[in-house]
């Protein structure tokens, strides 16, 4: 439509001359050159709003692939859609083409059909229901499932369809592999290792034991190891091994801050179930509960050693003290 680009570039160029021509070859919007210069004026304004003489020829010559009413009106017939939306066309005939619809199918029991021919900008919202359906397919389909058995598994979208797979069949089914993030953080540490163990062991239980006292795991999930001052975490990252993480952080920093090592500091030490009072267990846990459920679906502040949960009409309630829910 000459709006822009070469084509606006070499029309000014050669609008002037009388032995030049342009041919409009397509459906031109109103307020465009193509759409002015139809009208063949004296002049035309270039794009800088200088004043030039239109002297080279202007013809129309239809050039579009767009369907007539007979080919419209048969695609319409075939997929009968409950809706229709008519764009790109003069306003006037998408009229007509509206109220010929309307009359071909207003006679029609079994058949449905709402036809909307909005303006330029104009919005048009659309309903549509929101069950969808999934095929099972791989390892997960092996067994015929049961009323009221779970299926879990890795939801696979492919244009339209959709497929439940097990991630080792994700290879096998799809272009896709599984594949694990690593999380590593290292903290500087100046002070005594009993002191940092007792502190890990109240937060984390029983400790085991890699490397002596240069290597450990807590949760059995995070790799505790202790060289030159320097305490590196190493955890394979999920939503709860990051929360887990966090805490023995605390903890780190926590022994840090200590000036002298704490009596009873055994390997063995029982877990001390109250301090997950400590205000950056319960952060962790609320943050970690929020990200994965909502930030409506788990309180804030809560009183007494028990949080809920709640997604819709599912409560889940947690045990702080027994950590049980």
């Amino acid at each position: 439509m000459m709006q822009s680009g070469l084509s606006r570039e070499l029309f000014e160029s050669w609008c002037t001359d009388a032995k030049n021509g342009v041919i409009i070859a397509g459906y031109c919007v109103e307020g465009t050159l193509a759409k002015t210069i139809l009208s063949e004026p004296e002049e035309i304004t270039t794009m800088v709003g200088q004043k030039l003489p239109l002297k080279m020829s202007v013809d129309y010559i239809s050039f579009s692939a767009h369907t007539d009413y007979q080919q419209t009106s048969e695609f319409i017939r075939i997929l009968k859609p409950p809706h229709v939306v008519l764009v790109h066309g003069e306003q006037n005939e998408m009229s007509r083409l509206k109220a010929a619809l309307q009359r071909e199918y207003e006679d029609d029991p079994n058949t449905t059909m709402h036809l909307y021919n909005p303006r330029n900008t104009h919005a048009v919202e659309l309903y549509f229901r929101g069950e969808k359906t999934a095929k099972v397919m791989g390892t997960l389909a092996v067994d015929r499932p049961k009323p009221g058995n779970t299926i879990s598994g890795i939801l696979v979208k492919r244009n339209f369809n959709y497929h439940v797979l097990a991630a080792n069949d994700l290879s096998k089914y799809t272009d896709m592999s599984m594949t694990q993030v690593m999380q590593r953080q290292s903290i500087h540490y100046g002070g005594s290792l009993s002191v940092l163990r007792h502190l890990i062991t109240q937060v984390a239980g029983i400790i085991e034991t890699i490397e002596g006292d240069k290597k450990m795991r807590a949760f059995n999930a995070i790799e505790i190891s202790v060289e030159n001052k320097i305490i590196s975490l190493e955890w394979v990252a999920n939503p709860v091994n990051d929360m887990y993480a966090d805490a023995i952080v605390a903890a780190v920093l926590q022994a840090d801050l200590l000036d002298t090592p704490i009596k009873s500091s055994t390997v063995n030490a029982k877990i001390d179930r109250m301090h997950f009072k400590a205000n950056f267990i319960y952060e962790c846990l609320i943050e970690m509960l929020q990200d994965m459920f909502g930030e409506d679906s788990v309180p804030k502040i809560f009183k007494g050693e028990k949080l809920y949960v709640a997604v819709k009409e599912n409560r889940a309630d947690i045990d702080l003290v027994n950590l049980v829910s």
